[in-house]
């Protein structure tokens, strides 16, 4: 099973829209540094975010930043693709 990398982090997602998504529940910019925190606490996880392309470049950083102060050390990003022909 692969899946285990996905266990091993957190994924935090950012739509098109804007929304900051994890666990399939929208949390805002304002949720993430709680849910990182939490996360953190047993172990020490990367924390991955997938952003849409169209994601403005200052909400990316907001979440980043964000998620450095609930604690992530490694933070890494993950295009999301459209499905679109583009």
């Amino acid at each position: 099973r692969r899946s285990s990398d996905l266990k091993n982090s957190v994924l935090l997602a950012i739509t098109a829209k804007g929304e900051v998504v994890y666990g399939g529940q929208e949390i805002g910019v304002g949720g993430v540094q709680t849910v990182v925190k939490r996360m953190l606490e047993k172990e020490e996880l990367p924390v991955i975010i997938q952003a849409d392309q169209s994601v403005p470049s200052g909400l990316l950083v907001r979440v980043i930043d964000e998620a450095k102060l609930g604690g992530a050390v490694k933070v890494s990003l993950a295009a999301r693709k459209e499905a679109s022909g583009t």
